[in-house]
């Protein structure tokens, strides 16, 4: 049951997410600023945004549906982006800032022509404005499932705050806040693992991997052998194209870093959160499995009560005022990657059509200005379109989500990752490669039927019918859209002389090394040890929670997850002194 002390740390969380939007608002000096961080962000910072960026409550309601359901298979999943991370650390991170833009969209621009430009920022924009509304359509399902308030009025309220922080502070505010709420997400999720495998009715990892429902671990129950082969092939193949590529909204957060060396470094976070946290992440819906078989009858206002496992077990071992802090950490979650892909979304408009094509001597104060108004816009947007997806969503939000990803973000991926590599193709290669890849897409979520192969077993299990449309739809987007955007090099040299030489500036950028920028500077100095007060303030309140009448154990861990915060934001504080005033002339 949700307590006095749940309710006062979410009451803190929303002031001080809604206080970091209002601290940063000031630091923003221009588009540059407000979308990218001026360029100028260290290496810890945008790594922090990077990984968060990646995930969302989704985690923790549609991913823990699957692990309730299907046990550690969801980790298939996980562990497919691992070969994408590791060719953004060898090959691409340090060219996306290379390129000197403020946005992705912006290098298009450069290296296929001002019409890929509008091309790329009008198919991407709605297809943000739908994954930013799945994203908050989650949290919004598990935050009206603790508190029993109606789903619509939890979106709203939800939705105000996410574009609020996005709006007031920018990228800066976006990446202070991912860096202290990625803290808050590990050090609470730890924790609810932990007490979850402590309980006596568990019995520790052994006693867990003992009394879960068979299916967890013998996967031929949920699917053949080689429907699980082939998808977490088609998962890997899936990201390794779209992580790698300009038209991801993560793009950005590379063009954050500081100098090749910190788009580099960066990469740190997300590849070991990718590979340490899903072992966390796995373990309250397993323990729920065991505990609660009947999930549906605890949840019947959920059209799919399975992606309220995670919460259930928190429930179940959190100490009075920890489940609040679970909830911050859940919409955390989903804020970073929310309020970074509004963000994103307002850059993707005012920087590509509106500074190009309706004003290009638009002052920069004035492009500032319609940023923030881009902003909110995009965020009346999303929270009206989450409240229609939360009355009309049939599919688990796992399932939905995956096939979404794949459908529309595949097509517009390769171009756009591909044409960073090879150089000779036509401007027009681009755009005919995203409508022959989104034609396959359709082709094969709609018309497609598992029956119209004979080589398929007559009978699908339903994890089988599900991947089916997962695995044809990269076997076939990842192959014809290709070979279409290679044969298009046919016809590079009837290009005009102006679109060659865009071409060979967009690979002389490439081709340029950016060397690192002094640590040592008031700028460089100052949003460091702001981070770290941050978290100092975060941190120090989530200890004082130590007074909270709790077991000695559920003291602790307040202690641990607040010390933590504070441990961090000490050491930034340390590391990154205030700069002496410049003495005035005389």
């Amino acid at each position: 049951m949700i307590t006095a002390y749940d309710y006062l740390n979410i009451a803190f969380y929303f002031a001080f997410v809604a206080g970091v939007g209002f601290y940063f608002a000031r630091r923003s000096k221009d588009t540059s600023d407000y979308f990218r961080g001026g360029g100028l962000l260290p290496w810890w910072v945008t790594g922090a945004g990077a990984w968060m960026s990646a995930f969302s409550a989704w985690t923790f309601t549609g991913a823990a549906g699957k692990i309730y359901q299907n046990g550690p298979y969801v980790l298939v999943l996980y562990y497919g982006n691992l070969v994408g991370l590791f060719a953004i650390l060898f090959f691409t991170c340090y060219r996306f800032r290379r390129l000197r833009v403020v946005t992705p969209f912006e290098a298009v621009r450069l290296r296929f022509g001002p019409g890929m430009q509008q091309f790329y920022t009008w198919l991407r924009l709605p297809v943000s404005v739908i994954f930013t509304c799945m994203m908050l359509n989650a949290v919004g399902i598990f935050m009206s499932a603790v508190f029993g308030v109606n789903l619509t009025l939890t979106l709203v309220t939800l939705g105000t705050l996410v574009t609020l922080v996005s709006l007031l502070g920018g990228s800066f505010a976006v990446a202070a806040s991912d860096f202290v709420q990625m803290l808050l997400v590990v050090t609470v999720t730890l924790a609810v693992a932990v007490l979850a495998l402590a309980q006596p009715a568990i019995g520790g990892v052994s006693g867990l991997m003992a009394k879960v429902p068979a299916v967890h671990f013998e996967w031929g129950q949920i699917a053949r052998p080689g429907f699980i082969v082939f998808w977490f092939l088609a998962m890997t193949v899936n990201s390794l194209l779209v992580q790698n590529s300009l038209s991801d909204e993560r793009a950005t957060k590379y063009m954050m870093a500081r100098s090749d060396r910190h788009a580099r470094l960066m990469l740190i976070i997300p590849i070991v959160g990718t590979i340490i946290t899903p072992l966390l992440w796995i373990i309250p819906p397993m323990v729920a499995a065991v505990r609660h078989p009947d999930i549906a009858t605890l949840f019947p206002q959920l059209r799919h009560p399975e992606e309220a496992a995670f919460l259930l077990t928190a429930h179940d071992v959190l100490p009075q005022g920890m489940l609040g802090l679970l909830v911050c950490g859940i919409f955390a979650a989903t804020l970073t990657h929310s309020d970074a892909i509004l963000n994103q979304g307002a850059g993707m408009l005012i920087r590509n059509f509106y500074l190009p094509v309706i004003n290009p001597h638009c002052p920069e104060k004035k492009l500032l200005m319609l940023s923030k108004v881009a902003t909110a816009g995009f965020g009346v947007a999303v929270i009206a379109l989450a409240v229609l997806v939360g009355k009309y969503r049939s599919l688990g939000l796992f399932d939905l989500l995956n096939q979404l990803g794949i459908a529309l973000l595949l097509p517009l991926a390769l171009p756009a990752g591909l044409g960073m590599f090879f150089k000779r193709t036509p401007w027009w290669s681009a755009w005919t490669t995203v409508v022959i890849g989104l034609a396959v897409s359709y082709v094969v979520t709609f018309i497609f039927k598992p029956a119209m192969f004979p080589w398929l077993p007559a009978t699908l299990k339903p994890e089988e019918a599900t991947v089916f449309y997962n695995i044809a739809t990269v076997a076939l987007g990842a192959t014809i859209p290709v070979a279409w955007f290679f044969f298009t090099s046919l016809f590079y040299e009837r290009s005009t002389p102006e679109y060659k030489a865009s071409v060979e500036e967009f690979f002389r950028r490439l081709a340029t090394p950016l060397p690192d920028v002094s640590d040592t500077t008031a700028e460089n100095q100052t949003f460091p040890r702001a981070i770290g007060r941050c978290c100092l303030l975060f941190g120090g309140f989530v200890s004082l929670f130590v007074l909270v009448p709790n077991s000695l154990r559920g003291r602790l861990c307040f202690v641990a997850c607040g010390g933590v915060m504070m441990l961090v934001g000490a050491l930034l504080v340390r590391l990154h002194p205030q700069p002496a005033p410049v003495a005035p002339p005389r």
